[in-house]
């Protein structure tokens, strides 16, 4: 007996071109996440595989010669920031676009506009805790790993870079999940810490930072730096999975279609007690996952 998958789309979702998540996600097809999953590890290694083995190599005599010039660790330290400042500001804004110019092909909660003064209003905390990942996370990189991730001549294998992308994943949403969910179910850590971040029901990219800096250090950056501190990854590999990433992040958090989570995040924040974790895994063991309305599910017929 053969299996067809249609793609049931609710009536209340005016658009109905492709988007990116219908070609990645057939959630229905082996479990609500399962997909997801496998999609987030093959794509990320690509990721990895054609940065690490195609673009980085031609850098490698520059980056050593920065190296050189500016002394080992600082050149490590700007390098980093330099990451992290294109992967936040030059991609969230990108991606805050549609949102300042109000664009409502593609928005998921499409009765929704972008609240441009509270979204001044929370510029200063978003500089803030970008300014404290930098601060805290640049040491954890620099003592956490190995000198021999720092060998550009050396980069990891593609054996290497799936177990590692395998455990980043996993790692992260298991820890991501919990501590997400811990700080939604503890009521004084909700209304002292989390809320800040729920201020926003209907996100835009930028705000994916906008939280407590307890928060911002406990859940956003511990989930993500402990599986490349765990595996001892190389630098250019963890590079390269920051700034993906913080790409991931802005992106859910953007308020329209061309998310990569099917809306899963954007429902989050529309009725906070579902989708705690970041690719569902989670969320469908614990019974919260939930896509919002006119997300495509591919279901059996």
């Amino acid at each position: 007996k053969h299996i067809f998958f249609v793609a049931k789309v609710s009536r209340k979702c005016p658009f109905p071109m492709p988007r990116v998540s219908d070609g990645l996600f057939w959630r229905d097809m082996l479990g609500p996440s399962f997909m997801n999953l496998v999609t987030s590890i093959t794509g990320l290694l690509l990721i990895e595989k054609l940065i690490l083995d195609f673009v980085l190599p031609s850098w490698i005599p520059s980056i050593e010669a920065f190296e050189v010039f500016m002394g080992k660790w600082p050149a490590v330290c700007i390098i980093a920031t330099i990451n992290s400042v294109v992967s936040f500001w030059g991609f969230g804004l990108i991606f805050a676009l549609p949102a300042l110019f109000k664009v409502k092909s593609w928005k998921i909660q499409v009765n929704k506009d972008l609240d441009f003064k509270l979204l001044l209003d929370s510029l200063p905390l978003i500089v803030f805790n970008f300014v404290l990942q930098v601060l805290v996370g640049l040491p954890i990189m620099i003592y956490g790993l190995p000198e021999s991730s720092y060998d550009w001549r050396a980069l990891p294998s593609t054996d290497v870079l799936a177990r590692d992308v395998i455990i980043w994943l996993l790692v992260e949403e298991v820890c991501f999940f919990y501590v997400h969910k811990w700080l939604h179910e503890n009521k004084k850590m909700y209304a002292s810490v989390h809320k800040i971040h729920h201020t926003w029901t209907s996100p835009v990219s930028f705000v994916a930072i906008y939280c407590h800096p307890f928060e911002h250090l406990v859940s956003n950056l511990t989930p993500v730096l402990l599986g490349p501190i765990l595996c001892r990854s190389h630098a250019a590999a963890l590079a390269v999975f920051l700034a993906v990433g913080t790409i991931h992040t802005l992106i859910v958090h953007s308020g329209y279609w061309f998310c990569d989570d099917n809306g899963m995040h954007d429902e989050h924040h529309a009725k906070f007690n579902v989708n705690f974790g970041v690719m569902g895994l989670m969320d469908s063991l614990y019974g919260t996952y939930q896509l919002p309305p006119g997300a495509r599910i591919m279901t059996p017929k």
